[in-house]
């Protein structure tokens, strides 16, 4: 979209892939992020052409693995990025998974290591 910069001083925008900045009187083609489009066009000295960014779905990815963290009793700060938090799930797995396995074998239920969460999770569910 259009970003045309009205004031008499330098300004920023937040895009998709940082801070691009606007001298006076400059009109970029900027891509910008929905709060960028947001912050953008509340000011009076920043003219935006172009219709508003959609979201991007990355809150609704973050809520999945904020959920799934919790469904393993796993706490994650709600400022954490979902790479981080993208970790901490893998971690999580990796240990809940050597967990059921263990408890599985105390059962006296062979498993294999190629077999999911979910899997185990069925499995040592008939055996109690």
């Amino acid at each position: 979209m259009k970003v045309t910069n009205n004031s008499k001083a330098l300004q920023g925008v937040h895009s998709a892939t940082g801070v691009v900045f606007l001298q006076p009187g400059e009109s970029k083609d900027v891509d910008l992020t929905e709060a960028g489009h947001k912050l953008a066009s509340r000011l009076d000295f920043l003219k935006v052409s172009g219709a508003a960014p959609k979201a991007s779905g990355g809150e609704s990815e973050k809520e999945a693995l904020f959920a799934k963290l919790s469904a393993l009793g796993v706490e994650a700060g709600k400022n954490s990025s979902v790479e981080t938090l993208q970790k901490r799930l893998a971690e999580a797995e990796a240990k809940a998974k050597v967990d059921l396995i263990a408890q599985l074998k105390e059962k006296g239920v062979e498993v294999g290591d190629d077999v999911t969460l979910e899997e185990l999770q069925a499995e040592l569910a008939k055996h109690q």
